[in-house]
């Protein structure tokens, strides 16, 4: 199975666009399954092993996949980790099937555990403001102004903090305030608009990072220059856990005593443009989403907070 595993992390990286944080996780899961196989084999020779005692996936059943479950349950698993848990293993099996290395996929059949509605977090507009304006207080002038550009295009366009860190030069449009993200989730293309003083922002770090002459980062390969705009004080890329730390930092600076994410910012942008009056499709369309109901959950956010406004202003709430 751990060849086929590497395959299959081979696929999405390659054709998928899948992020190293995905990976990561996909890499646990199914090795996971992969103890838990060689385990079971042990238990239950009859029909499960090939010759030479190993376990075969193509006799995997819907069986098996409960059995899986009620072992992650004992090991109190919350029920968002085994729905993820779950997940990885339906995409391993879809890809077995279709490279015809399973005839059958075991999953069918196999449904998610009921999960505990949990709105995201997101900022008010003074919250994300200063947040935004927190970096300004930076010594290093690079610092800060890589930073200050990266809180305000979070926030601005709305874009995965994925996108973010894969963004080049060439994707940004300063003269017509646009971005082009190529790499969205799942390989969705789309453009996203940006304000003016986002490009600008941008462009004062862009001419700030070039006056300071970085060295070229390794660039995975070891070939050439990154293309990447955001790049550490060292002229390495950015990953998505950088920019994670980064807000952590900035957090413990205010007064904001929420958990936020760059996931946090991507939230508030969706929020504030519904609360505001915007249509539900065309923020499917800015947020990069393939379908309507994920774009939903911000209908309910928005439905919450007038709920509370209400009962907190109105006199016979």
């Amino acid at each position: 199975m751990t060849w086929d595993i590497m395959k299959f992390l081979t696929y999405l990286e390659a054709e998928r666009n899948a992020s190293p944080h995905t990976l990561k996780n996909y890499h646990i899961d199914l090795k996971e399954f992969e103890r838990f196989l060689a385990e079971f084999a042990r238990r239950s020779p009859e029909g499960f092993r090939e010759e030479g005692g190993h376990y075969s996936l193509s006799r995997v059943t819907p069986f098996v996949i409960r059995e899986w479950l009620i072992s992650l349950n004992k090991r109190n698993y919350s029920r968002a980790t085994i729905a993820r848990k779950l997940a990885s293993l339906r995409s391993f099996f879809r890809y077995m099937k279709r490279t015809k290395r399973c005839t059958l996929n075991p999953m069918v059949g196999i449904y998610n555990p009921k999960q505990e509605k949990k709105l995201p977090t997101f900022l008010s507009v003074d919250e994300v403001l200063e947040l935004i304006n927190a970096p300004l207080s930076e010594k290093d002038k690079l610092i800060r102004l890589r930073d200050y550009a990266i809180l305000m295009l979070l926030y601005v366009s709305g874009i995965r903090v994925s996108e973010l860190v894969n963004l080049e030069e060439e994707d940004v449009d300063l003269l017509w305030s646009r971005l082009e993200i190529k790499k969205g989730k799942g390989m969705r293309g789309r453009f996203a608009p940006i304000n003016q003083r986002t490009s600008q922002a941008i462009k004062d770090y862009l001419i700030e990072r070039k006056s300071r002459n970085l060295p070229p980062p390794a660039c995975g390969t070891g070939r050439g220059r990154s293309k990447k705009i955001f790049l550490s004080r060292n002229g390495k890329d950015l990953s998505a856990r950088d920019v994670q730390r980064l807000i952590d930092k900035y957090i413990k600076k205010i007064s904001i005593q929420k958990r936020i994410s760059p996931h946090s910012l991507r939230h508030s942008f969706a929020t504030h443009l519904l609360d505001r009056g915007a249509e539900l499709k065309d923020v499917q369309e800015l947020l990069g989403h393939r379908s309507i109901a994920t774009t939903q959950i911000y209908t309910h956010i928005s439905s919450a907070k007038m709920r509370k406004e209400y009962n907190k202003a109105h006199p016979r709430a």
